[in-house]
């Protein structure tokens, strides 16, 4: 208490500073925001020093082409013809000049390569193209080219850029259409979809807290002028957080581009908790300076910890292992402390320096639909405590089963916009050519020669036999064995014939001391390929190579990211909840006081569950945060509840007409932070990642379900904790 009287005191001798000092922090913040980077893909989902990340970076770097490639659609009426299949080659010949493209593939390059020419004679043509190319020629009307690329993911959008570019300056023969998907595409693509949707969620979050604001907040504040306050500081502080990303080397990503609406909703709450007290001193009369300091001093105490105790939350995401979620909770948290330094400085501050006029008691014009709710729940929660614990117990236990079976998404495709060009293309690739799901298996060599490539073809072989998930393998065996034949008996020969298939084909499976197969998987959930991941990892073990090896590719790494969306979550989770509790009793010295806004929490999280698994949402990379988000931002209701209602017992009142004060007093301060809060996140809808929509809409329903617990669970538990003390008083006293 010493400290807010510290800084209440400071903040009305120094009005005029802090708000010239908060102007000039806008302004510095707001011309670094230019300066931020974007950045998406395994780096933001692996640390660096995450084992199976760097096997996947390493063979990235050995074998490039294996990694990914860019895929361009030829359509027309007819593509199999020489005109078209001229086209593709000229194509290829101008998109190889992109550094960091390999080789070529498509029906046109195979027809040259068996010939050595393209014919004139399309009936040969078509012949040749069906016989060797059929791959690539899903249906008369579709060609395609493969490009694999070589360099690493750093270089996936300057190569898409010009790829596009090559695209366009090439004219295909009439009636013929020409577009790319691939890795590369899809990335450069979603790049420029995350700044636009950060524009259209910020945009979509003001405009909601506006109407939250002239709809709930008109009944707290009596001068208009002073309804939108609560919105000035959730823009200056999502102006400032974003202001310090390039300074704590903090990337924008498909995940913290979410950070600017849940930021401007949830700053609101500090705000309007101020605003909500303030307005109340001064309806009895108060002056503006005293107005403040009591403000500053009563709702302090309550902003503080409910600021702590969500920026716990925020910061646990560290846990999670992963670093977009771990930039997210940091950014974020960051944003929540500025939020409540901006609502108990520059807020009385502005109050202190335009605020001139008198405030009127409220005369009874009727009772507004809000406070006939709020009445109802706190007679609800205070004459039928008992019956509200045992509906939320009840409800609990039912949603506990649904909250153990929300299932996971790892396929990080679907976390993009489904309707990019990129990314229609790639999934008509996938209807027509089927799985491309691989698991590459490196193998480290002493030496390279042709019993070499005999072993690994034998071990290809009898891995693909034993697994039947496993449909294909791809080998430098195999293809020596389908374009001559057999594998060549002498190292000499050997050469010769891996000369004649081209470097860069070869490089894709051999790179200095490392050997690679490719299988191809059938499609399957996470937990069916976990399970394949270890049985051809023994598999490889009991065929008896000396070789050592591991297993990679974006398969695997999906596989791992969904381990750490589970342990990522329990971690946060239990982080979160030990903090918090640790903070409470600290503060409070009482372990009651430190469960109570614990235990609604609790209850959120198991029915937030229940209702994903009923209304089909998945864990995803950012649901998975929801746990310790909902920690953070709900116990916040709690807390400011609980110390209203503390304040109230202090001063004589009974628990259940405390109950009613409480919820009467502070009910519609805390209605509009978590309607604007709930307003924050109900701007991801707008948002075409199809991982930031779902996290809107679930983490929306955990405000929603938090603000309701926080109105009627709380209330309820501490007239329940209050007459069970009572009770055993008297009993002690009788048995005395």
């Amino acid at each position: 208490m010493k400290a807010l009287d510290l800084l209440s005191s400071l903040v009305v001798k120094g009005r005029y500073a802090i708000i010239v000092i908060v102007v000039l922090a806008f302004l510095l913040a707001s011309y670094n925001t230019q300066n931020i980077q974007m950045n998406q893909g395994y780096e933001t989902y692996f640390s660096k020093d995450y084992k199976e990340y760097q096997q996947y970076t390493l063979f990235s770097k050995k074998f490039g082409g294996g990694v990914a490639s860019i895929f361009v659609f030829i359509k027309g009426d007819d593509v199999v013809n020489y005109e078209t299949f001229d086209f593709a080659l000229k194509l290829g010949r101008e998109i190889s000049k992109v550094d960091g493209i390999g080789r070529v593939k498509s029906p046109a390059h195979t027809v040259v390569n068996v010939l050595g020419y393209l014919p004139a004679d399309e009936n040969k043509l078509k012949e040749i193209a069906y016989e060797y190319g059929a791959f690539y020629i899903p249906k008369k009307s579709l060609m395609l080219m493969e490009f694999e690329v070589t360099a690493d993911e750093s270089q996936y959008n300057r190569i898409a850029k010009e790829v596009e570019e090559r695209i366009a300056e090439l004219n295909p023969p009439p009636g013929v259409t020409v577009e790319a998907t691939g890795n590369p595409m899809i990335r450069y693509q979603i790049e420029e979809s995350i700044g636009q949707s950060m524009r259209v969620m910020g945009g979509v979050a003001v405009l909601l807290m506006v109407i939250t604001l002239v709809v709930v907040f008109r009944g707290v504040v009596e001068h208009k002028k002073y309804l939108l306050l609560p919105l000035l500081v959730s823009i200056l502080t999502a102006t400032l957080a974003f202001g310090l990303m390039p300074l704590l080397g903090i990337p924008l990503t498909e995940v913290t581009n979410a950070i600017a609406p849940i930021l401007i909703g949830l700053s609101i709450e500090y705000a309007a908790q101020f605003m909500g007290r303030y307005e109340e001193e001064r309806r009895k009369g108060l002056s503006v300076v005293e107005a403040s300091v009591i403000s500053i001093k009563s709702v302090g105490l309550a902003l503080s910890l409910a600021m702590i105790t969500t920026v716990i939350g925020f910061l646990s995401m560290v846990f999670s292992g992963v670093p977009a979620l771990g930039w997210f909770g940091i950014v974020s948290a960051i944003g929540l402390v500025i939020a409540y330094l901006l609502s108990i400085t520059l807020l009385p501050a502005i109050m202190l320096t335009t605020d001139r006029s008198e405030r009127k008691r409220r005369e009874e014009e009727g009772v507004p639909l809000t406070e006939r709710l709020l009445d109802t729940a706190s007679l609800l929660s205070a004459r039928h405590y008992k019956i509200v614990l045992l509906a939320t117990l009840i409800i609990t236990s039912a949603s506990y089963f649904g909250y153990s079976k929300v299932p996971l998404q790892t396929d990080f495709m679907k976390y993009v916009p489904q309707d990019l060009p990129a990314m229609r293309k790639f999934n008509e690739l996938q209807s027509l050519v089927g799985s491309q799901d691989r698991i590459i298996a490196v193998f480290q060599i002493d030496s390279f020669d042709p019993d070499t490539i005999k072993e690994f073809e034998e071990l290809a072989s009898y891995v693909l036999n034993s697994e039947q998930n496993i449909i294909d393998y791809s080998s430098l065996g195999k293809i020596l064995k389908m374009q001559f034949g057999s594998i060549p008996e002498t190292s000499y020969e050997l050469e010769k014939e891996l000369a004649r298939i081209g470097d860069d084909r070869v490089s894709s499976y051999l790179s200095g001391s490392s050997y690679a197969i490719y299988f191809t998987v059938a499609p399957m959930d996470w937990l069916e390929f976990r399970d394949l991941y270890e049985r051809v990892t023994r598999e490889i073990k009991f065929y008896g190579s000396d070789s050592p090896f591991f297993l990679t590719g974006d398969v695997v790494l999906k596989m791992f990211v969904a381990d750490i969306i589970v342990n990522g979550q329990n971690k946060m989770t239990l982080a979160s909840f030990a903090l918090v509790f640790m903070l409470l009793l600290f503060v409070y010295r009482s372990p009651r006081k430190a469960i109570v806004p614990i235990i609604p929490i609790t209850v959120v999280i198991l029915v937030n569950g229940g209702l994903m698994y009923v209304l089909g949402y998945s864990r995803t990379l950012v649901t998975a945060s929801l746990n310790s988000l909902t920690i953070g931002l709900g116990i916040d209701f709690s807390i400011h509840v609980m110390e209203r209602y503390f304040e109230e017992r202090r001063r004589g009142l009974s628990p259940e007409r405390a109950v009613e004060i409480t919820i009467t007093n502070i009910g519609k301060p805390i209605l509009t932070s978590g309607l604007t809060m709930a307003g924050g996140f109900a701007a991801m809808l707008a948002s075409p990642f199809p991982i930031m929509s779902d996290f809107g809409v679930v983490s929306l329903m955990a405000i929603l379900l938090s603000l309701l617990a926080a109105l009627t669970v709380v209330p309820a538990f501490l007239v329940f904790t209050d007459n069970l003390n009572k009770t055993e008083k008297v009993k002690s006293g009788e048995e005395a």
